[in-house]
């Protein structure tokens, strides 16, 4: 597939995720950036709910549940404004200026290229998979999606379970990605990437503008720069399409600048962004189911990231010399809310985490090592950033001068002990009760890091354009007398601005963005010795459609990468992870199908399970193991099979055994 074929892909991408949350953004009397920033995180609250609902009362997961659900929404949200009388009126069109809109909008397109540039070169071709662990599940997971019609988060982890009891997993990533397959058509290698493209250069770079915006102000240059910020840190969005990949993690983390910004909203920390009660109030509750269901991770670093924006309206209003008159009774209860309030979240950190044997990372640092790379934004072992490191400290500076600002110094300086704590302090209980959340690994939590880092770039970046716009108004001479005096520092401004973006952006768009993505095309690049299949590997899986009917069963060592085959050839295989527990009659099938002729438990087996083919990719393995089934081993030695297809080492092969 080409790019340029990619490009209807990626609109019908943007219509998914922005028309259903859009829909009931406006509801709730939403405009403008806000209503463009949140919308995406809406669609996902919606989809994600919707999906276990549809799930439970048995109807097949489409985009038309979808849509419906966010009329209804929409429609009872519509109804409350009106019952609250609350203002939420655009100002007309000739109260709105052009030249703002145009800054803002020229950031946000030039943010959003940058990122699309960087994921193009990171993906090659449209086409290319994640050839890491966790890609065969998610890329299987939108396949089962598709064959059962069930994109319910209760639901999903019957894929790999064997039959057994199912239990909870994060699926809001991998149901938008099949329901864009539904309305594209494109495999659904093409539509994980497609998705992941405009979940970066889309979703995540407007939920930087508006944080941005709650945080400065409406100040067009600041908040058009927080769009090429966003395309400027190579902790993220990069970093969770290269390691893992956490495709769910990184839906939650995409979502987490508009989650931020109306926690910040809600308890009146930023600029006044929201101006209607419905909209303050409401926004933060619809967005946080969304958050949830794409990973509870992202929920966890909403509410441990909300936690200084708390407090600091708490002593705004209640301990800072300055703050307002209150009574006794509004203190006890506000106090008593926040007692609860921590009661609630030190129940939820015990609780809402992996099990210990999966939270098994160990630190990579040292602690003065791992506060290093937090200053000069080189987590990872990454090449220092100093141009954004710059704007970072310039912009801490800014803030802890405002008292307005000093939120954001808090949710800075909190991710910052988290990175250090989990990049550079040895396992131990403490530890894992700090970062046992994230599963103690380090990249989940430098993908955090901009969260605080983009608005406080952003602040650094407003002090330098003032002091562009000053240099220019001392050194350019007195206004021309043909010209208004208005008119010509408006000119100054704007190449001010401009002079001041396009330093800035070259210097950021340099070694660290070029190291992530190099990273990250490695694990892209389909070659001989790809990780997870070898391009003669796929080129078998691609002839799969002529080779073996519809409704045939391939028998696969998925650590081989072969269970890629239900994903890529929509094929069922018996195995669709390499983490997966099997029933009785594929457990016989892995251990015993080349005996197929002299073990009389067998073919029962076969017949139960449907196998009629099974594939052989060798015996090398993600992650470099060895993982034994003995049964799908040297099948061209065994009478139980007949060999079908070769290409290169990459065999197929018919069970011939079982009439």
């Amino acid at each position: 597939m080409s790019w340029a074929a990619m490009i209807l892909v990626v609109l019908v991408c943007v219509a998914l995720l922005f028309i259903p949350g859009g829909i009931v953004a406006i509801s709730l009397g939403l405009r403008g950036l806000p209503a463009a920033a949140t919308a995406p995180a809406l669609t996902v609250s919606i989809s994600g709910v919707c999906a276990i609902v549809m799930g439970k009362i048995g109807l097949g997961w489409s985009v038309l549940g979808l849509i419906v659900a966010a009329l209804a929404a929409a429609v009872v949200l519509w109804l409350v404004r009106r019952r609250i009388k609350a203002d939420a009126n655009p100002p007309p069109l000739s109260q709105l200026t052009v030249r703002p809109v145009l800054i803002q909008g020229l950031g946000l397109i030039v943010g959003a290229a940058l990122l699309i540039w960087q994921l193009v070169r990171v993906y090659g071709d449209p086409s290319n998979i994640s050839q890491t662990f966790d890609g065969i599940f998610h890329l299987n997971a939108i396949q089962y999606i598709l064959s059962t019609g069930d994109a319910s988060s209760l639901t999903l982890s019957t894929m790999t379970n064997g039959g057994g009891p199912s239990y909870f997993y994060p699926a809001a990533w991998h149901g938008l990605a099949a329901l864009l397959v539904q309305l594209s058509g494109v495999p659904v290698a093409v539509a994980a990437n497609a998705l992941n493209m405009v979940l970066a250069a889309v979703v995540w770079t407007l939920g930087c503008m508006f944080l941005v915006r709650t945080v400065a102000g409406p100040k067009p240059w600041v908040v058009g720069f927080a769009a090429i910020l966003a395309a400027s840190f190579s902790s993220f969005p990069i970093l969770l399409l290269d390691f893992g990949v956490l495709y769910p993690n990184f839906l939650s983390i995409c979502l987490l600048p508009a989650g931020l910004a109306a926690v910040a909203a809600f308890f009146n920390a930023g600029s006044r962004t929201l101006s209607n009660p419905l909209a303050r109030f409401g926004l933060a509750p619809l967005i946080a189911p969304g958050i949830a269901i794409a990973h509870p991770n992202g929920a966890m670093t909403l509410l441990a990231i909300s936690v200084p924006i708390v407090l600091f309206a708490y002593l705004r209003r209640y301990a800072l010399p300055d703050h307002v008159e209150t009574t006794r009774r509004e203190k006890v209860l506000v106090g008593g809310g926040l007692g609860i309030g921590i009661i609630f979240l030190a129940i939820l950190w015990k609780y809402i985490r992996p099990p210990a044997d999966a939270a098994f990372w160990d630190r990579y640092h040292s602690p003065a090592g791992a506060a290093w790379e937090v200053v000069t934004n080189s987590a990872m072992n990454r090449p220092e950033a100093w141009v954004v490191s710059a704007l970072v400290v310039f912009g801490l500076y800014v803030a802890v001068r405002n008292r307005q600002h000093w939120w954001l110094v808090g949710c800075y300086v909190l991710t910052a002990f988290l990175f250090v704590v989990v990049a550079g302090v040895s396992t131990s209980y403490l530890r894992s009760a700090i970062t046992g959340v994230w599963y103690n690994d380090s990249y989940r939590i430098a993908a955090i890091l901009p969260l605080s880092g983009v608005p406080l770039a952003a602040l650094g970046f407003e002090r330098l354009l003032h002091l562009g716009r000053s240099i220019l108004d001392r050194y350019w001479g007195r206004p021309s007398k043909t010209l208004p005096t208005q008119k010509v520092r408006a000119q100054r401004s704007l190449i001010a601005g401009l002079l001041v973006t396009a330093l800035l952006t070259v210097g950021m768009q340099s070694a660290p963005i070029n190291f992530a993505v190099a990273s990250a095309a490695h694990n892209y690049a389909e070659t001989p010795s790809s990780e997870v299949v070898s391009s003669d590997e796929l080129a078998l899986i691609n002839k799969l459609d002529d080779l073996v009917p519809a409704g045939a069963t391939i028998a696969v060592n998925p650590w081989t990468g072969a269970a890629l085959a239900f994903a890529l050839a929509d094929r069922e295989t018996t195995s669709r992870h390499v983490l997966s527990t099997y029933p009785a009659d594929i457990q016989i099938i892995n251990d015993s199908l080349r005996n197929a002729l002299t073990d009389p438990a067998v073919c029962p087996a076969v017949e139960a399970a449907g196998v009629k083919y099974a594939l052989d990719f060798g015996t090398k393995e993600v992650h470099g193991g060895h993982h034994d089934f003995p049964g799908l081993e040297d099948l061209q030695d065994s009478p139980a099979a007949e060999l079908v297809a070769q290409v290169g080492e990459a065999k197929l092969f018919r069970i011939t055994a079982c009439n």
